[in-house]
């Protein structure tokens, strides 16, 4: 992968064999600057052109190497973390014990027994209830849970999924959002994301920016997908470090750029994806991921459930869990 130059000259956008573009393509390698403005090389063209084949790519831009590269990386990650931020639970989402009373699958009283249920134990998720008390089937709680998200309900093939996933995204990631990768389309520009709980929207532009495809979102059965990750999780082939106490922007960025030194990366990208801040190193080869964790699960907030259906559990029920809750908290 050669590092991108500063074009001297246009370059021709016809499809004949033009004559100076063997010159114009020798200027362009010759013309490579480091991106950097503290650069000691910038004003320096031969030295600069020498060091081409050990620099590093970052967002479209080459650097000559890590300490040119430190600062903006520097930038990047403290933009990124100042973003993580604990999300709340969207009031507007429809009660997921309401869209399945209005599907005709339960009935209220249902609810209010899978309530009770919910608050005596203090875990699990609302629509884990219905299917643990035999009140929906599998399909019926996905089909709700699709509606409430608006988005399709993808037939996923645990088989096929575990083919078509491996070592497109960390373990992590997935894990984190309880999703797997779908499908993917032959040009491998378009890929399904499939979410058991609830749609990751970081985690769809993080994919997006690193993979460099666009993510679509469905829904699938909580099974399938839990099938999906347990098979990823006993047959992991793919290598990722995974930082879960490391938060401060300038230590991720130390850390950052000693792993691109040392796998002499040609390229890093960074982005935010799930409650993790995911980096890759492309190398001439092969690629490799590094995480760090910056969202521990959020803190549930209890939703007023008593609107939808009379005569309200006591104030102590745990009444938020009503299976839109964050994607971190496995089923």
């Amino acid at each position: 992968m050669s590092a991108p130059g500063i074009a001297l000259l246009p370059q021709s956008s016809g499809s004949s064999p033009n004559p100076r573009s063997w010159r114009i393509r020798w200027l362009n390698r010759l013309a490579h600057r480091c991106a950097s403005p503290q650069c000691p090389h910038r004003a320096a063209l031969w030295p600069s052109w020498l060091r081409g084949a050990s620099g590093v790519e970052f967002e479209g831009r080459w650097y000559c190497g890590t300490n040119c590269l430190r600062p903006i990386i520097g930038l990047r990650v403290q933009s990124l973390s100042s973003s993580f931020v604990q999300e709340k639970p969207r009031n507007f989402r429809i009660p997921l014990g309401l869209l399945l009373v209005d599907r005709g699958a339960i009935s209220p009283e249902q609810v209010r027994i899978a309530l009770q249920r919910q608050r005596d134990t203090g875990r699990g998720r609302i629509g884990d209830w219905f299917l643990q008390l035999g009140m929906v089937t599998d399909q019926q709680l996905t089909h709700a849970l699709g509606q409430q998200w608006g988005c399709p309900v993808f037939p996923l093939e645990p088989q096929k999924a575990k083919l078509s996933c491996a070592d497109l995204v960390p373990l992590p990631l997935l894990e984190s959002a309880f999703a797997v990768p779908a499908h993917a389309s032959p040009d491998g520009r378009n890929l399904h994301i499939a979410f058991g709980n609830r749609v990751d929207h970081t985690l769809l532009y993080g994919m997006e920016q690193l993979l460099g495809c666009q993510t679509i979102a469905c829904v699938a059965s909580g099974k399938a997908i839990a099938q999906v990750l347990d098979h990823l999780r006993r047959n992991a082939t793919r290598e990722e470090t995974c930082f879960e106490n490391v938060r401060d922007p300038r230590e991720m960025t130390a850390a950052i750029c000693s792993y691109a030194e040392h796998l002499r990366a040609r390229r890093v990208s960074v982005a935010r994806a799930a409650a993790f801040l995911w980096v890759r190193f492309h190398g001439s080869r092969s690629s490799r991921d590094l995480l760090f964790r910056v969202l521990q699960a959020p803190q549930q907030e209890p939703a007023d459930l008593t609107r939808d259906f009379p005569n309200p559990l006591p104030d102590s029920a745990d009444k938020g869990k009503d299976g839109v809750s964050d994607a971190s908290s496995p089923l």
